[in-house]
């Protein structure tokens, strides 16, 4: 197990050193670890598993454009909460999933903590995911997402998809199509950040307005009744704005893309390049995400990869993902889009696969 010692609530100018530490509980070596499968998470079960209410703080992004944009992000006690309230009934599940390293419990108790194929660290927002919806406002003009399908690998609390979400339900109803799709490790992030964040962006945006106003009685600040009624109000609002959310778990190297319907026209990923053994996986579904095998153009499709230049302790970073895609896929560039050289370096990274 190593952990990062940071996210962004921590000061980001401080060094992000990994630190190797021992796993007292559970299997200690990748090897002995059985990586989870390809399985879709389908919306409406992600919906009425969610409890009657959920609490939510702001986070705010710096935008390339200018000025800032406020995104809603599902409180990780809220959510360890509801998994404590679904097990209220059996004390000894709950005591297991408490000690269980390989449980959703256990790493809401330590969100920073990552166990390469167990819990990739889905949990906490980090900073690159920022600087990657930041880059995404910068080309807006360039770049409409409207009426595109887009994937967003490793997407956790997923603030590059909300920043997506957030323009499109700020806009007029569109005939246009957009397929979101999200994939993430694991089910449970899926579930208790991913799902409910994009509820949030949803309630607070245009899209429910009306909605809001609707309500007969005022939620308290940061909180959301997840009532039958908003439920409703949301899927409805999918449909008028053309949206279409799907969710998957699961390995890199089991991702079916039969399945989640064949190629994107966006291709996003921020803090998945630190661990070098993943990269060959992360760097096959990409380029299986935008056809580079088929007969697509080299512009109908846009691949970025925001990361940090370096990840001390752990061998990943900017130089190890660039020659794994120049030494596997030949004729595989990688260019820097955007770029912080102060303090922590970070990066955003356009990906072509000639």
């Amino acid at each position: 197990m190593f952990k990062f010692n940071f996210d962004v609530e921590d000061d980001t100018e401080q060094s992000t050193n990994v630190n190797h530490t021992t796993q007292n509980q559970g299997p200690t070596s990748v090897q002995a670890v059985v990586p989870d499968a390809f399985t879709e998470l389908l919306l409406a079960d992600a919906l009425n598993s969610l409890p009657s209410k959920i609490s939510y703080s702001p986070i705010t992004i710096s935008l390339a454009s200018g000025g800032e944009l406020s995104l809603p992000r599902r409180d990780l006690f809220d959510a360890r909460f509801q998994l404590i309230s679904q097990n209220a009934d059996d004390p000894d599940a709950l005591e297991q999933q408490s000690i269980n390293p390989r449980s959703a419990l256990h790493f809401l108790d330590a969100p920073s903590d990552l166990v390469p194929l167990v819990y990739e660290g889905g949990l906490k927002t980090w900073e690159c995911s920022l600087d990657l919806a930041s880059y995404l406002d910068g080309i807006s003009s360039q770049f409409d997402v409207s009426g595109k399908r887009v994937l967003e690998i490793g997407c956790g609390t997923s603030i590059p998809s909300l920043y997506i979400l957030h323009r499109i339900f700020s806009s007029p109803p569109s005939q246009n199509q957009t397929h979101i799709h999200l994939q993430d490790y694991n089910a449970s992030v899926l579930e208790l950040v991913t799902i409910p964040n994009i509820i949030l962006t949803w309630y607070l945006s245009k899209a429910a307005e009306a909605y809001r106003k609707s309500e007969e009685w005022a939620d308290p600040p940061l909180e959301l009744n997840i009532s039958e009624s908003l439920k409703d109000t949301f899927h409805q609002s999918l449909t008028t704005y053309g949206v279409h959310l799907r969710f998957f778990s699961g390995s890199w190297d089991t991702f079916d893309l039969q399945t989640s319907g064949g190629s994107y026209n966006l291709v996003l990923t921020s803090e998945t390049i630190y661990r070098m053994e993943s990269l060959p996986n992360l760097a096959a579904i990409m380029r299986g995400a935008c056809n580079a095998e088929g007969s697509k153009d080299v512009h109908d499709y846009l691949c970025l990869v925001a990361a940090k230049v370096l990840y001390f302790g752990v061998g990943g970073g900017v130089a190890e993902f660039v020659r794994c895609i120049r030494d596997l896929y030949k004729g595989g560039t990688v260019e820097t889009v955007w770029e912080k050289v102060q303090g922590v370096e970070r990066r955003v990274m356009s990906v072509k696969w000639n």
